[in-house]
């Protein structure tokens, strides 16, 4: 018995040392659990892409148009300056072929890239000569009861690049920078459902820096900026609001197209300077790579699909979970996309771009049977996909 138990103690002590080993080698990871439970997203399977029709809206040469917004499962709206240097809003509805004018403005904007996301309000600077010291007003326009309202007077930041207003992506936080009576750089929020208006100091950012635009998460509590110093790459900077300030909390040098977007009010994804798609989780200051060679990314408004752009001149879709792509398809070749924007309820996408300088001609269809391609090089298309 004595040799028996001496032997099971001699095996019991191999196997301890053998599992300390093991131990030592393994690494601690942390596991981030949601505050709520989460929603896993409906699966659209396999063929969640099937292309059912191309639509092609008309060739808009003479007029200089700002971009377009899903106001419904199947209209577009956008604002653009007529021959006569006219500003109109205007719908587009199936079979897209002419649009329908829905309103004049009685002013003239800077700028047309004012559209909200759901296609309700219009915002937009206008030049006040008959202020002391040339101010600007913001003007929203409400296109549900086509009422104006001035919601603001500001001096304009000379150095802001042209598509300074920016919308949260459920329309609520209308963006954009000033320069206040100290003349610092200022980010203004608009609240267009209490209808009121804050204003924060920027106070980590260098003073001399070129701002392009700022991007209010959903909730309002972050925000994105996208800005350029002298000797440096464009990058963006993720923070909060602390106080009156905006306080940083992370930086990254950016792709050309300038491109980063929120997931969510935690997560962002963007592209890096040599074209990989990342996303960032500001919980757990986790980098992760969704895609490598991405030109341009385009989310649907609930996040669970994206488009993006890719070299080969093509526009493919994926259904994003988490920190992967499923599904991915290409859905439309030989084209340079400019701008993409998805429909509401995910089942189209909007595409407005040219076609590259070359290697069009062999380029083969994305979906079997339906034609492609345009006659021109630049062209606004809808992407229908089967339900």
């Amino acid at each position: 018995m004595n040799i028996k138990h001496i032997r099971i103690g001699l095996c019991l002590g191999i196997l301890l040392l053998i599992l300390s080993g093991c131990m030592s080698r393994l690494r601690s990871e942390t596991i981030i659990i949601p505050d709520t439970a989460e929603e896993v997203p409906e699966d659209r399977g396999g063929e969640a892409f099937e292309v059912r029709t191309i639509y092609r809206l008309p060739s808009m040469h003479e007029k200089s148009g700002g971009e377009f917004r899903w106001s419904g499962p199947e209209s577009l709206v956008r604002v653009y300056w007529g021959d006569k240097g006219n500003q109109t809003i205007e719908r587009y509805a199936p079979p897209y072929e002419k649009p329908q004018k829905l309103l004049g403005l009685d002013f003239y904007t800077t700028d047309l890239t004012g559209m909200s996301p759901d296609g309700r309000y219009f915002a937009g600077f206008s030049y006040q000569p008959d202020t002391e010291d040339g101010q600007y007003s913001l003007s929203l326009v409400s296109l549900s009861d086509v009422t104006v309202h001035v919601v603001d007077t500001v001096h304009i930041v000379a150095r802001q690049g042209p598509r300074a207003l920016a919308w949260s992506d459920n329309s609520r936080f209308l963006s954009y920078f000033s320069l206040s009576e100290q003349g610092e750089t200022e980010i203004n929020v608009y609240d267009t459902e209490s209808q009121t208006k804050k204003s924060y100091t920027m106070p980590d950012l260098n003073k001399t820096a070129y701002f392009y635009s700022v991007k209010l998460s959903e909730d309002g509590s972050s925000a994105l900026i996208v800005k350029a110093e002298k000797g440096k790459l464009t990058s963006f900077v993720l923070g909060r609001w602390k106080g009156s300030q905006f306080v940083s909390e992370y930086e990254h040098t950016l792709h050309d197209n300038f491109q980063v977007d929120w997931l969510d009010k935690d997560r962002i994804a963007f592209v890096g300077t040599d074209g990989t798609l990342f996303t960032y989780d500001r919980r757990n200051s986790g980098v992760s790579v969704l895609l490598d060679q991405v030109g341009s990314f385009e989310l649907s408004k609930d996040r669970q699909y994206i488009a993006y752009t890719t070299e080969e001149a093509t526009i493919d879709v994926a259904k994003l979970q988490g920190n992967n792509l499923l599904n991915k398809k290409s859905v439309y070749r030989g084209f340079v996309a400019t701008q993409m924007a998805w429909s509401p309820d995910n089942g189209a996408l909007f595409i407005q771009g040219r076609k590259p300088y070359d290697g069009v001609s062999a380029a083969q269809p994305a979906a079997p049977k339906v034609e492609l391609y345009d006659n021109f090089n630049n062209q606004s298309i809808i992407v229908a996909f089967k339900r």
